[in-house]
């Protein structure tokens, strides 16, 4: 067994279960065991009763998702919550979250959601480093680079994997033709992903795989050292 953890985000559990994408995506990074996969106690919540899907600015982005296969796949992992004292790290949960105070005009904040899977990590890659974080959340990895919170950003250098350094690895070890046709049915689930495979007109593998790497370079220049260092 791997002594390898990921954290996922709500975004990255939608798209890559829609895409039907998650499961062999995580064995790819070397994690086979569900009890070291951890997302949030709080996306059953949100998506399991179809009044909570229609809040929030994301409401009308909820029909493009497989959500019914998306919760029966997150009954599988564990989970983590701001009540987990012993698993997160309080202090810079607290930070995190007084961060957004701070730059209540910007576009680009931490939400709480993202705040427990940061001190999760955090926690974990003081002592073992070995934890990922999987994230669909830009706007969370630019606000986290420019928060000045060095030690936070230190813990989790080269830990960070976006959605298109995973759909990148997918391809390389599953072969484009089986990504794409995963992908292909779900292609309005992420605008960058169908801009970058086409969705009037199919791209070619050399055209989709430039348009990941340059996407992943794009992300990177702006996060600094936070993405793992693949592409």
């Amino acid at each position: 067994m791997s002594d390898l953890f990921c954290c996922l985000d709500n975004d990255i559990i939608l798209k890559l279960v829609t895409y039907d994408l998650l499961e062999p995506t995580i064995q790819t990074l070397g994690i086979t065991d569900n009890a070291q996969v951890k997302i949030l106690d709080s996306f059953k919540y949100k998506f399991s009763k179809p009044k909570n899907r229609t809040r929030g600015s994301r409401a009308n982005d909820i029909s493009k998702y497989n959500i019914e296969k998306s919760l029966e796949t997150a009954n599988t992992y564990g989970c983590i919550s701001e009540s987990d004292v012993d698993k997160i790290d309080i202090n810079v949960y607290a930070q995190l979250l007084d961060y957004n105070k701070t730059i209540n005009n910007s576009k680009n904040t931490i939400d709480k959601g993202e705040a427990i899977l940061i001190s999760y990590a955090y926690s974990l890659n003081q002592s073992s480093n070995n934890t990922y974080l999987l994230t669909g959340d830009k706007k969370c990895l630019l606000a986290l680079a420019n928060s000045g919170f060095i030690d936070i950003i230190k813990q989790l250098e080269g830990k960070v994997w976006c959605l298109e350094q995973l759909i990148l690895k997918d391809i390389e070890i599953f072969g484009f033709d089986i990504v794409k046709a995963k992908i292909s049915p779900a292609i309005d689930c992420d605008t960058n992903i169908k801009f970058i495979f086409g969705y009037s007109i199919e791209s070619p593998e050399d055209t989709v795989k430039a348009g990941l790497i340059k996407e992943i370079t794009g992300i990177r220049q702006k996060t600094g050292r936070l993405l793992y260092p693949y592409s």
